[in-house]
């Protein structure tokens, strides 16, 4: 019996929807790195017994992943000059 009200998400799917959709950036690392182990043991899975449509998802899901985490690096470069230029600026 779990302890905590929220049930964990169980699969892939399930894992890289949290991250896709999660607004808030300074929750994005670990849901991004979660999905994306997530994935990739998965894909592992996959390899002895190819499903091929689900192959393609789960690429698709690693190349969302790898774009959002691109933007969750661009946002951070972002602010860390927007913050030095207010302090060197104030």
């Amino acid at each position: 019996m779990s302890t905590n009200s929220t049930p964990r998400p169980r699969g892939w799917k399930e894992l890289y929807e949290l991250a896709i959709l999660e607004t808030d950036p300074a929750k994005l690392a670990p849901l991004i790195a979660d999905a994306h182990k997530a994935i990739l043991d998965r894909i592992q899975e996959t390899l002895a017994k190819p499903l091929s449509a689900e192959t393609e998802r789960l690429s698709d899901a690693l190349n969302g992943l790898r774009t959002l985490r691109q933007e969750v690096t661009a946002w951070r470069s972002k602010e860390n000059r927007n913050g030095s230029f207010l302090r060197e600026s104030g």
